[in-house]
């Protein structure tokens, strides 16, 4: 998996604003070559493209975060959903298919700069789901009078201290 600037969900600094309707990110197509356009090159005898990236010993991570802070509304939900190829003509996204989700994440949380979701690219599921696409779904509850995702990016390595919200089990007199 080739991991650049056209790898986001949301490019940084896109800060998409979300109010009261569900936003779905952009496309992330496992070809590459995006929605719309017929696979090319495939060896053996399937007639569609797909796969499945949460298997491996090599899993990115994608997170999403918030740019302004939300106002208003009552809270978020961010989905991570997959599709198949619907095949010729078109070549577009069959229905999206929910793989992880957030509980609905209340206003107060929704804060400037915060991430909101971290997601390993899991395992499609229902197993043979044999998606070409990847989005997430922004789901709304109330209205918002504002609010942006910043970014979604897709990353190797977790690049942040991983134990910053751990428990602390000891004290110093």
């Amino acid at each position: 998996m080739i991991t650049d600037s056209l790898v986001n969900f949301i490019p940084i600094g896109a800060n998409v604003p979300i109010t009261n309707v569900p936003v779905r990110s952009n496309i992330y197509d496992f070809l590459g070559s995006g929605a719309g356009t017929p696979p090319h090159n495939i060896i053996g005898n399937r007639t569609l493209a797909g796969t499945d990236l949460g298997i491996g010993g090599i899993r990115p991570q994608f997170e999403v975060l918030v740019g302004t802070a939300f106002a208003d509304g009552t809270s978020l939900k961010v989905e991570y959903q997959a599709a198949p190829d619907l095949g010729t003509p078109t070549y577009q996204p069959g229905a999206w298919t929910t793989i992880m989700e957030t509980d609905d994440i209340p206003v107060a949380q929704l804060t400037a700069a915060q991430i909101l979701a971290r997601f390993d690219f899991m395992p499609n599921f229902p197993a043979n789901l044999n998606a070409r696409y990847l989005s997430l779904l922004f789901t709304p509850v109330g209205v918002f009078t504002a609010g942006t995702i910043a970014a979604a990016p897709v990353t190797m390595v977790r690049d942040d201290q991983a134990n910053k919200f751990a428990s602390n089990n000891f004290s110093v007199r």
